[in-house]
């Protein structure tokens, strides 16, 4: 993991933390800024991540050299790992809400 992967990481967190900071609202609790950080950070992952990925490999253009899509997985399996750890905080924070 390199720094990128870190920071899409904490991002989630420490925006959240800045949004329950600044709006200091009592009906909104510090989870209910992450699960709406998991929704962000679904979207920058789906539309930000992932094209740059391709375009930086030329995956799909030269869909027939391994090497360069080799090269785009392995670079992109961090960023996937933890879009699927914010979509599982997503679930659950959702999954506790109704609970309660």
């Amino acid at each position: 993991m390199n720094i990128n992967h870190i920071l899409y990481l904490v991002f989630l967190f420490a925006v959240s933390l800045i949004c329950h900071k600044l709006f200091n609202t009592p009906i909104a609790d510090f989870w209910l800024f992450v699960w709406l950080g998991c929704i962000a950070s679904l979207f920058i992952f789906v539309k930000l991540i992932l094209p740059t990925q391709e375009r930086k490999y030329n995956a799909i253009k030269d869909i027939d050299i391994e090497s360069a899509f080799r090269d785009k997985m392995k670079e992109q399996k961090p960023y996937s790992y933890i879009a699927g750890f914010h979509m599982l905080l997503f679930i659950g924070i959702t999954i506790v809400y109704f609970i309660n």
